[in-house]
């Protein structure tokens, strides 16, 4: 009976849905095998009520609408925070304040919207920029009332260090926090291993079966790609990414088709993902090394192949 009980495998629980537009999925280890999935429902909705742009209430809807009296909580002051020092880290390239923008060119609640004139873009780059918004003592000062803030880029992968840091607090040392792709995880999975997760292979639209490129090992880390090979509009033949350069405010057009980032914390490599799509691939190596942040890149050669640069091991 004793080696009966020592071979036996520790119990997994598993929680899985949908939230904030996507799916979700947790797994982890909790020797009194408690179920989480209220506590978690309750986070998800806080965070809504937060960052939501798809939440008339939310707190970020009202700021956008100039509402008078809104005072913000502590999750989006704790991410507000963090990106304006990725803002200033990446000069400018992240930026909260790019949603007009995102608006503009039909990447949000508005599809198919023509892509706009120069003269549009031009009018609104006029209100994008991270250092034209603050926060003081709890209220958001704008330079101009049509100026909006986004925190799509970060607030996913925010949402999963808030989800594992209550999983932490509740004694749990082994888990994986997964939303819509964004990635943090610590200790071993059911079978005693690393945590592995998969890497899309950067295909056109919704491939069956989501094809991998790689898998890596992470524990003690979180991990978030961000790529231009499915979120794209397409119009008059012509394909426009779904990620928008602040600085010249039209969609990007270089090689690199995905970029996932590895980094202590989820936030922070959500929005690197993000930012190094923008950016590119030689410039993105520059700053992942320059801020400790590993990369994994998948870019189209000249030839059109898949190409690889990765410094996965490099750290």
């Amino acid at each position: 009976a004793l080696a009966a009980c020592q071979s036996e495998k520790p119990k997994y629980t598993q929680l899985e849905g949908q939230a904030q537009g996507t799916t979700f999925h947790i797994t982890y280890l909790d020797a009194p095998g408690r179920n989480f999935s209220g506590q978690v429902d309750s986070i998800f909705r806080l965070m809504d009520r937060s960052m939501s742009l798809w939440d008339s209430t939310s707190i970020i809807s009202r700021l956008n609408r100039n509402e008078a009296d809104v005072v913000v909580d502590e999750h989006f002051s704790a991410v507000f925070r963090r990106s304006q020092e990725l803002a200033a880290a990446t000069g400018g390239v992240f930026d909260i304040t790019v949603g007009p923008l995102v608006h503009a060119w039909g990447f949000s609640y508005k599809k198919g919207l023509p892509p706009p004139d120069s003269a549009k873009v031009d009018s609104l780059r006029q209100i994008i920029g991270f250092q034209k918004i603050r926060l003081e003592n709890g209220v958001l000062q704008k330079a101009d009332p049509r100026m909006e803030v986004d925190m799509n880029a970060i607030a996913q992968g925010y949402t999963v260090d808030v989800l594992a840091a209550f999983l932490e607090k509740q004694g749990v040392r082994n888990y994986m926090v997964e939303v819509g792709g964004e990635v943090r995880t610590l200790g071993q999975n059911e079978r005693g291993e690393t945590w592995r997760i998969g890497i899309d292979k950067p295909v056109d639209g919704e491939s069956k079966g989501r094809p991998l490129q790689t898998v890596v090992p992470i524990s003690g880390k979180s991990l978030a790609t961000s790529g231009s090979y499915r979120k794209f509009v397409e119009r008059d033949g012509k394909k426009y990414s779904h990620a928008i350069d602040p600085r010249t405010g039209y969609p990007i057009t270089h090689n690199l088709l995905s970029a996932t980032v590895i980094a202590d914390d989820c936030a922070t490599a959500d929005a690197y993902a993000t930012t190094f799509l923008v950016l590119g691939l030689e410039k993105s190596l520059e700053i992942a090394q320059r801020q400790g942040v590993q990369l994994y890149a998948i870019y189209a050669g000249s030839d059109g192949v898949l190409q690889v640069h990765s410094t996965l091991n490099e750290q």
